[in-house]
């Protein structure tokens, strides 16, 4: 009698584990992109200079600033792709190397009162409690302004480049690219995505022997769009900047039930 109630908890067992499973179903991962060429770009440059009076630097990088957004225009850029609000006033400060050092003669705990000290510590001026030394800093003030563009025409970036080289900027960022359409990709891409999910638990199914049966539930667990960035160069010797295709991807999460025989 004790095995046989054994048994029968153990068939009763097996046969809620397979219940369980075939209420869950089958769950698999799919996913899909599409790829495409970034059509927006962005090209960022400073300009910065340093002097003692802050109105002359900031007069002097308003001037290139000037030259800068002129050359765009002149390129055939709409004024209203031109960001140059950015502007950064920054006080320097610098110790000279050349700080006078001051001698301090130290006596020995066995030295007498009378004995003369042979040894001696070396301390900077400015190490000293007092702020004598803050007078002796140098100030100056560093100012810069950030401008940014924004077009569509890669074909402009290698000319964009020789021309803010030729005006003198002090730094040019990264190119920055996108794809402004975006959104219409990744619905294709999150299209391919649940096809990808369908095959996959179509195979599984086939496989173990079952029917699949309609989705019991479906999750969007990923989405990426491109936001890659080229290093910028000069072009020179003929050489031509080239912008390579990026992957907008979608992945999803999809659960198809098993049809159970009646």
């Amino acid at each position: 009698m004790k095995y046989l109630l054994v048994i029968m908890i153990s068939l009763f067992s097996l046969s809620i584990t397979a219940e369980q499973y075939t209420n869950q179903g089958i769950e698999v991962i799919g996913k899909g992109s599409v790829s495409a060429k970034p059509d927006k770009f962005t090209f960022t440059v400073t300009v910065s200079q340093r002097g003692n009076v802050a109105s002359k630097a900031k007069a002097l990088v308003d001037h290139k600033s000037q030259l800068v957004t002129q050359m765009y225009l002149s390129m055939g850029i709409a004024e209203s792709a031109i960001e140059s609000a950015r502007l950064e006033l920054i006080p320097r400060y610098e110790i000279p190397a050349d700080v006078p050092a001051i001698i301090v003669h130290q006596k020995l705990p066995n030295q007498g009162e009378f004995e003369k000290s042979n040894t001696k510590a070396f301390i900077n001026s400015h190490q000293l409690a007092d702020n004598s030394a803050a007078q002796q800093e140098k100030v100056y003030f560093e100012v810069s302004r950030t401008i940014k563009v924004t077009f569509s025409d890669f074909s402009r970036y290698d000319q964009l480049l020789d021309n803010v080289v030729k005006i003198g900027v002090n730094r040019i960022s990264a190119l920055q690219t996108s794809i402004i359409n975006d959104e219409a990709l990744y619905q294709q891409a999150l299209i391919n995505a649940l096809k990808n999910a369908h095959q996959k638990a179509i195979t599984i199914a086939k496989q173990m022997g079952v029917t699949l049966g309609k989705i019991s539930n479906l999750t969007e667990s990923a989405y990426h769009t491109p936001n890659t960035y080229g290093v910028a160069g000069r072009s020179n010797g003929g050489f031509n900047s080239q912008v390579a295709e990026s992957n907008v991807v979608a992945q999803v999460n999809v659960t198809f039930a098993i049809k159970t025989e009646k």
